[in-house]
């Protein structure tokens, strides 16, 4: 999908992805099983400027895509960056309203917040209200509980098997290393695009992303994923 997909394809596009994603009937994804050389980069915290957006600009320039696990008070400083998420193709995950601590408030809390997030995330940008239905939870924090009250919400739980550990400013070489070090077919990456200074990411984005087109891998969404390795 290039930048040049009209906004009503690329939502058809992505209601597609996320069917073949129920009818797998998985309500958590940590990566997806395939031979097929296609990964899945995702970004949490966002949106903040100025790194969401110089993100984006790296991602269409390299012709890939990405899901951003936006959270809805960031969105209320950004809302622009969301609607240009969505214009330039990204796919858009739920994060929480506020990023709650799973161990301080309990599941059904978390599961409100995301439902809560949903509505407001709709308001921001009309055309996203059928398709946010992958939620990231805040630290990686699960429990069987939340698992089954996120799949009863028809939410399904997008979590990784590459951890850059970008958030904790490792340095670029670091966060690179780990790309290179853990990253195979399937594999979901996690970087964040908020919640602090994010300028090591944004330099580590604009080597790998070109590292990743010399392997032979395909940046995606982590609906084009599993659209991907069910195609």
């Amino acid at each position: 999908m290039r930048r040049t997909l009209g906004a009503a394809a690329a939502a058809g596009l992505l209601a597609v992805g996320l069917a073949m994603l129920g009818r797998a009937s998985q309500s958590v994804l940590s990566r997806v099983p395939t031979t097929s050389r296609v990964v899945a980069l995702t970004f949490d915290d966002g949106p903040q400027a100025p790194y969401t957006g110089q993100i984006l600009a790296l991602l269409t320039r390299y012709h890939d895509r990405a899901t951003f696990f936006v959270v809805g008070r960031e969105v209320k400083q950004f809302p622009q960056l969301l609607q240009q998420e969505v214009r330039d193709g990204m796919e858009i995950g739920l994060h929480g309203m506020t990023h709650l601590n799973l161990s301080a408030v309990g599941a059904a809390h978390i599961v409100r917040d995301a439902q809560r997030e949903r509505q407001y995330l709709a308001t921001v940008v009309p055309t996203l209200t059928r398709l946010l239905t992958l939620y990231r939870p805040p630290y990686g924090l699960r429990t069987p509980r939340l698992d089954r009250e996120l799949a009863t919400a028809h939410l399904t739980l997008v979590l990784w098997d590459v951890d850059t550990r970008d958030w904790a400013r490792p340095g670029v070489g670091h966060i690179v290393r780990q790309v290179e070090r853990l990253l195979k077919p399937g594999s979901i990456v996690l970087f964040h695009d908020g919640g602090g200074n994010r300028s090591e990411t944004v330099t580590a984005l604009a080597i790998l992303l070109p590292w990743l087109q010399r392997q032979g891998y395909r940046a995606v969404t982590v609906t084009g994923l599993v659209q991907a390795a069910n195609g």
